[in-house]
């Protein structure tokens, strides 16, 4: 091959680059909240506490449908009758006569979804789900990835699995934001994969800690924005047991607390 994998016509885009004013620039609210398969609370307050995101876009992990440990749910179906939300589910494996994977929520139009199988071994299967978000206010509908990583303490199939996430965004053009149970932490061999090809949302002053939902130990949820696009955060929100958000007691619904992330587009 002359050439290789960056291609001219793989970076060709409608979405020129642009600039806004912070008070012309749109503004996206988005959460990734892991949800156990229900297995912690009833799909009713896993649906209250989505709604109480009050997020544009949610990347959601561990999602049933139609397992028997689930009840025989489509639990994707019914948290968009139950939440008004639109709903997209992406299978990662069959499991116990059903699919178990990962969803997106929006409050907007999902155009087209996607599913990546990433490097998984002998292990459960992971994937990463890609949404296309058709949201009022941007010149180009949002990427969405929403990932779950491989939960081994060895972080090399978690690298692996992060270098064919990569490998699939960089050719995706346009507004991107990557979500998700990454399964390690801040700084680690994973997290250094990641921000070659991503900025992570962060604040000193947020206590990012988001597993065990009940006494939160460390960080494996993450929000994180694509480095064609400039953001200012303007509200970061971990619901620690200490600070209480929209009256929902989090422990009690799910394992994760979940990470919410107001922002403005500074640059596209």
């Amino acid at each position: 091959m002359a050439g290789g994998h960056r291609e001219p016509y793989q970076a060709q885009t409608d979405l020129i680059n642009k600039t806004f004013s912070a008070q012309e620039a749109p503004t996206l609210r988005v959460a990734t909240f892991n949800m156990a398969a229900s297995r912690v609370s009833s799909l009713t307050d896993i649906a209250q506490a989505i709604k109480a995101l009050n997020a544009d876009i949610v990347a959601i992990q561990e999602v049933d449908v139609l397992t028997g440990r689930s009840g025989k749910v489509d639990q994707a179906k019914k948290l968009a009758q139950l939440t008004g939300l639109n709903i997209e589910f992406g299978r990662a494996i069959d499991f116990d006569g059903g699919q178990y994977g990962l969803a997106i929520a929006s409050k907007y139009p999902i155009l087209k979804t996607e599913v990546t199988q990433l490097p998984s071994g002998n292990r459960e299967q992971r994937i990463a789900f890609e949404a296309h978000v058709d949201v009022p206010g941007f010149d180009a509908p949002i990427t969405v990835f929403n990932a779950h990583l491989d939960t081994k303490e060895d972080p090399a199939m978690r690298v692996d699995q992060v270098r064919k996430l990569n490998d699939t965004a960089i050719d995706t053009r346009g507004i991107k934001i990557l979500m998700g149970d990454m399964n390690d932490v801040p700084y680690s061999a994973t997290y250094q994969e990641l921000t070659r090809y991503w900025n992570v949302i962060t604040d000193e002053t947020v206590d990012f800690r988001s597993w065990p939902a009940s006494n939160p130990e460390i960080q494996v949820d993450y929000i994180m924005t694509g480095k064609a696009q400039k953001w200012q955060v303007e509200d970061i929100t971990v619901p620690q047991v200490q600070t209480p958000y929209s009256d929902v007691n989090w422990p009690a619904v799910t394992d994760h607390l979940p990470i919410i992330v107001e922002m403005k587009m500074l640059e596209q």
